[in-house]
């Protein structure tokens, strides 16, 4: 009976190892490799990673039911032990949020007037049935079979400092590549790197300056620390330097809504402060670059310079790095000097170390800070738009007051889609005109447009699911998104790996009001879902073991 049991625990070490290796190469694949991959320079670049992520997922899925063939244990016990209240209980609210969200999807595509551009998302941006539900599979086969690893977010973060680096020197216009060999001038500031449009890339960049970030101010060991550091230095300089205003949304969600996770003790405030010096040093630098470089450079306009006009922000700059050098200062003297009282500490709880640094009323602070800020910006709004008073902003007024040409046209593109909206039949309503069929929706209404252009793509990822699935399908959406928050917030926040996901899912979250969801940048927003809603899982087992133990 022994030997019988030995045998199966083999086995099942053997499946589970296959299937960890399967997920393993997927997350490669994905984090890794998918945003450098190329074929034709920038003609033909968003088929060439759509059909790269759909290769990488129908591989993950083969590999999975090979993997849980091979040894027949995992699928035997799975579907001979079946039990469907057990299996509905193992679904979180954000499973079902998707999987509802995908249903109403299959539904607007089934009822849609374009099936076969709903389906393949062909009129858009390749963003159709198809694709989402490539999301879907990869989610649930990342979130059943895998493991959450540490290598994962340095891979991923080795990976695209190259992403980077090239869109760095593409905007000092040594073009390394020679991705833009061919282009009109005019076309050259519009795309970069490995990604393509400044949008998307700036997209990626936001979400690799969160993971560094986090990664930086949680790491212990000085080595991995001094990486993580170098990593969110170059994605500040690269993220500017995209020259896409939606790095600043991006930006303003990482700096809100970060203290809220590391002004939990000193360690957490000192990180925090050295992000911020770093970061308006970078600023710095790259308008003395402008400056002394002139037409060597392409230049940033916008908000950027909102920022760089400020007359303090060289004192600024000063002042931060002053304070930081003060805090470690003296953090390092008082550690030195009370070497043994901090040994105690360290056994010492939580809650005295909250109590001990002060670190929860800074905590409670911040909060405050953050609702007012964002009730100061809907007062704005309301005085720009609404009392008219634009002038009293100075700077701020253009992008404080929506119009059509607000945000390079997103104001008239999102003024036709509401319209258009309102004269939806009730059924187009709920559940949309299909997915990605946004451009065939707007197509005669926009025709013949002052600007000339045509627009496939709302230009804000949650009115674009208004539009093409309705307000079921963007509710069901936004559950998905809140509920991950949500349980990341109150089942894994103390795991640095969980929590840097996590603000990779927000930054992107974030830009996303402004900006497109493609199948290059998107993906990784996914990947990082996944990976949160894995380590979840993760934790929720653990502690579930733990308390049986008890």
């Amino acid at each position: 009976m022994s030997s019988i049991k030995t045998d199966k625990r083999k086995n099942s070490k053997s499946d589970s190892a296959l299937l960890s290796h399967t997920i393993d190469i997927f997350m490669f694949l994905i984090l890794c490799l998918f945003p450098l991959f190329v074929m034709d320079r920038y003609y033909n670049i968003l088929q060439a990673k759509y059909y790269f992520y759909i290769g990488s997922v129908v591989l993950l899925v083969v590999a999975v039911i090979f993997a849980g063939c091979i040894e027949h244990n995992r699928l035997e016990q799975y579907f001979t032990s079946f039990k469907w209240n057990e299996f509905i209980k193992k679904f979180s609210v954000t499973d079902v949020a998707l999987l509802v969200f995908l249903i109403i999807a299959g539904i607007s595509t089934i009822s849609s007037d374009y099936v076969y551009e709903s389906f393949w998302g062909n009129e858009g941006r390749y963003s159709g049935l198809f694709l989402l539900c490539l999301y879907g599979l990869a989610y649930f086969c990342v979130t059943r079979f895998g493991r959450l690893k540490k290598w994962y977010l340095d891979a991923f973060l080795i990976a695209n400092l190259l992403v980077c680096i090239f869109g760095i020197t593409d905007y000092f216009k040594m073009d390394l590549l020679h991705f833009k060999v061919g282009m009109l001038e005019e076309q050259k500031f519009m795309f970069t790197s490995t990604i393509g449009n400044i949008n998307t890339y700036t997209a990626l960049v936001g979400m690799v300056t969160a993971v560094s970030a986090v990664l930086f101010a949680t790491e212990n060991k000085w080595k991995k620390q001094c990486f993580y550091f170098a990593s969110l230095v170059i994605s500040f300089f690269a993220l500017i330097m995209g020259i896409s205003d939606n790095a600043y949304l991006s930006l303003a969600a990482l700096f809100g809504l970060l203290p809220l996770y590391l002004f939990k003790d000193k360690k957490g405030v000192k990180s925090y402060l050295m992000m911020l010096a770093t970061f308006f040093s970078v600023i710095q630098c790259i308008d003395w670059i402008n400056a002394g470089m002139g037409d060597r450079v392409l230049g940033i306009e916008s908000a950027f310079n909102i920022i760089v006009k400020y007359d303090g922000l060289l004192s600024i700059v000063i002042l931060l790095w002053v304070i930081c050098i003060i805090v470690y200062g003296l953090d390092y003297a008082n550690t030195k000097k009370k070497k043994q009282d901090a040994e105690i500490h360290i056994h010492d709880s939580e809650g005295n170390e909250r109590k001990w640094t002060g670190c929860g009323v800074l905590r409670i602070i911040w909060l405050a800070i953050v609702i007012i800020c964002i009730l100061g910006v809907g007062y704005a709004l309301f005085d720009v738009n609404v009392q008219g008073n634009t002038e009293r902003y100075g700077a701020l007024g253009g992008y404080l007051l929506f119009n059509d040409d607000w945000g390079t046209h997103r104001g008239y593109i999102w003024r036709n889609a509401m319209e258009c909206f309102e004269q939806f039949p009730m059924m187009k309503k709920v559940f949309g005109f299909g997915p990605d069929t946004f451009g065939i929706v707007l197509l005669d209404k926009t025709q013949g447009n002052i600007y000339g252009q045509i627009f496939d793509n709302a230009h804000n990822e949650y009115l674009h699911y208004l539009i093409t699935v309705g307000i079921t399908g963007l509710i069901a959406y936004l559950v998905f998104i809140i509920s991950f928050i949500v349980r990341v917030i109150r089942k894994a926040g103390k795991n640095q790996y969980i929590v840097a996901a996590f603000f990779a899912v927000i930054c992107y979250s974030t830009q996303a009001f402004v900006n497109l969801n493609l199948p290059i940048a998107t993906p990784i927003m996914w990947m990082f879902l996944m990976l949160g809603e894995l380590g979840i899982r993760e934790h929720c087992r653990q502690v579930g073991s733990k308390d049986k133990g008890k």
